[in-house]
């Protein structure tokens, strides 16, 4: 800017701040009649010396008195000019505003009033900031934490909710859609449960993926009634991308004074709530121990992730006894975590752990590896040609790779794929059937045996498992135990030995552990089992000598069973 040109020039002189630019300026200004006139008499000799001096004099008090009256009036006027800095200085530096004065209406009056209201401007905006959730417009954690500590001052004596509604599916669905997808759905469910609360509910997305609300809490009851229908309103069907999307809530709530008294504790605990939840839960309320619980979890979290990278676990393995052919044919592998401090964990305990952190895909690894490796060191002795069993999770089995992972193991083992059965829960082949049978076709054409277990405990379709290519069902332990005496579990179990004979499917039945189960089961024609009445799962190398007694087992069973048909 040209008219900055003088500015620039004198602001060399660093050391000077503006005010004292300025007085040096006025100095000078007013001083210039003083020096013409000391010019002139140097050049112009007057033989009266005293009237010069006198003159001399008399321009010198006038220009100091004259000088004065400048400097003064000018620090004056330039007031508002530095008050206006002072107050920016002081916003920049620690956001504590000054009032300046609107009522004047020259070139410094307003650059105050405008710096004022710039500085108001942009305190609102800040505040907006740092209390508004950008995506959806509505308060965020740190307003809603503000209202709630607002209302327990205002009211310490009146029970108060605040109530999390939790998104389950966030995070799949953030890795399925980009980001302005995910932000328009937020958007929505914002949306749809501000239509769902009554005027002046004072709504707020706490979490990435949850929104909180305040209710009364005098009755608990109809908190959990409110609560369960906002839950409900959210997870009504909603058109998103092509598809009718039916989101997953969970929904947590916490109260005051019985949970906590302290605004950011409610809300954490609410929060907890919610994302402990079980899924059949509509509404959890905040209990002590589930705080207990979630440390319970990361704690084993982070020892499974320990147990991963120093190989802690190791295989047991449970025969499969074949009663037509009078020894074990094939053998389950079930994995142990061998913890150097808990002793020997097991799965039941830690596997879903394994699920929920993606550690289960190192761990399913691992097995396949192992229990085909296991099967090439059995091919000699008495344990060869042992079908090896591998359990695959619905998430190992969705992976892409996994029978590039199982062609792998196989060859690197020297073992045939007909050496290995590959067993999947019901539940689990029906989370993507397309991909679960064309994942079957090309592992059975590959000579892999395919096992559906714990059939009976899920709810899948049998015309989708007809066209499933399986080589065996598996009726799961819940049913085999006590099926001699339980009407209702012959009942199931003479059907499903029905199906799988109707199907031209192999029929094992699990968690066989009394001789009567076994017999009842055989007449029927279920001729594989695996049980503690034949074996226990024990270590590869007890293998040999687990075979040798299971042969007695079947002695047994098979002695049992010719008392039965003689009897009848």
């Amino acid at each position: 800017m040209n008219d900055l040109k003088f500015y620039a020039a004198i602001s060399r002189f660093g050391r000077l701040n503006y005010r004292a630019k300025i007085m040096i300026m006025a100095f000078l200004g007013t001083h210039v009649p003083l020096l013409a006139l000391i010019g002139y008499f140097v050049f112009n000799v007057s033989n009266d010396m005293g009237l010069v001096w006198r003159t001399l004099a008399v321009a010198l008090v006038a220009t100091l008195a004259g000088t004065g009256v400048t400097l003064f009036v000018l620090n004056q006027l330039l007031a508002p000019v530095l008050a206006t800095s002072r107050a920016l200085r002081l916003y920049g530096e620690t956001r504590k505003k000054t009032e300046l004065p609107h009522g004047f209406s020259d070139e410094a009056g307003t650059l105050m009033a405008d710096a004022g209201r710039t500085m108001e401007r942009l305190e609102q905006s800040l505040v907006a900031l740092e209390t508004t959730e950008l995506v959806t417009g509505l308060p965020n954690r740190r307003k809603f934490t503000s209202e709630i500590a607002d209302t327990l001052r205002r009211s310490p004596d009146e029970a108060l909710a605040v109530v999390t509604l939790r998104l389950r599916d966030h995070g799949r669905l953030a890795t399925s859609y980009d980001q302005r997808r995910l932000d328009q759905l937020m958007r929505l469910l914002a949306d749809r449960l501000a239509g769902a609360c009554e005027p002046r509910t004072f709504i707020a997305r706490t979490y990435a993926d949850a929104f909180s609300l305040m209710l009364p809490a005098a009755d608990v009851d109809a908190v959990s009634a409110r609560a369960a229908r906002l839950s409900a309103a959210l997870a009504a069907e909603t058109p998103f991308e092509g598809i009718a999307l039916s989101p997953d809530i969970a929904t947590g709530v916490a109260l005051y004074p019985d949970d906590a008294t302290e605004a950011s504790a409610l809300l954490d605990h609410a929060g907890a709530a919610a994302t402990l939840s079980r899924s059949e839960a509509i509404v959890a309320f905040h209990a002590p121990a589930i705080r207990e619980e979630a440390r319970r979890r990361f704690e084993l979290e982070q020892e499974l992730r320990r147990a991963v990278a120093e190989n802690q676990f190791e295989l047991a393995y449970q025969p499969v006894v074949d009663l037509r052919a009078g020894r074990a044919t094939a053998s389950e592998a079930l994995i142990r975590w061998r913890h150097p401090d808990k002793g020997v964990i097991a799965p039941g305990l830690f596997i879903p752990t394994a699920e929920r952190s993606g550690l289960i895909d190192d761990i399913g690894r691992w097995v396949i590896r192992e229990a085909c490796a296991q099967a090439g060191r059995w091919q000699a002795g008495e344990a060869a040609g042992l079908t090896v069993a591998i359990n695959l999770s619905a998430r190992q089995f969705l992976d892409r790779g996994l029978t590039g992972l199982l062609e792998e193991a196989v060859r690197e083992s020297r073992i045939s794929p007909e050496r290995i059965e590959i067993e999947l829960t019901e539940s689990a082949a029906m989370v993507d059937y397309e991909h679960t049978r064309n994942t079957f076709t090309r592992l059975r054409d590959a000579g892999y045996s395919i096992a559906i277990d714990d059939f009976g405990t899920g709810y899948a379709s049998m015309s989708y498992l007809r066209r499933l290519p399986f080589n065996k069902l598996k009726i799961d332990r819940e049913f085999v135990s006590h099926v001699d005496t339980a009407a209702d579990a012959q009942a199931i179990c003479g059907a499903m030995i029905t199906l799988a004979q109707g199907l031209g499917l192999e029929v094992l039945a699990e968690g066989a552990e009394r001789p009567e189960e076994v017999r009842w089961l055989s007449e029927r024609g279920c001729a594989l089992f695996q049980g503690y009445y034949f074996a226990r799962p024990v270590r590869a190398e007890a293998m040999p000598e687990t075979l040798a007694d299971i042969g007695m087992a079947v002695a047994g069973a098979s002695l049992l069973m010719s008392a039965g048909r003689r009897a009848a």
